[in-house]
């Protein structure tokens, strides 16, 4: 395969890709969509995991709190890690909403 038919091929999937990613207005807006839920889903996780702690605490199985406590560190991370990446991609001043003790 010669180098003007790899060419081809890349304006071809270029040419079929580009309507998707029209503006950056028309990506923000469909991204937003994604980005909320998987914040919702790190906010369930967190504190999904510390309700699955408490309930483990309160039954008498102290060995199974560690796992509801690493699964809420887990939550609470990917929503930061989340909101921090998707907020400097969009110039977006959210970032310095987040602050850490």
């Amino acid at each position: 395969m010669n180098s003007i038919a790899i060419a081809t091929f890349g304006l071809n999937i270029l040419r079929f890709t580009m309507p998707l990613a029209s503006s950056t207005t028309d990506l923000t807006t469909k991204f937003s969509g994604v980005v909320s839920i998987l914040n919702m889903v790190g906010l369930i996780l967190a504190f999904g995991g510390l309700l699955f702690s408490a309930v483990m605490f309160m039954m008498g199985q102290t060995e199974r709190v560690l796992y509801g406590l690493v699964g809420a560190g887990i939550g609470g991370l990917s929503f930061i890690i989340t909101k921090v990446m998707f907020s400097t991609g969009s110039a977006s001043t959210a970032t310095d909403t987040i602050t850490m003790p």
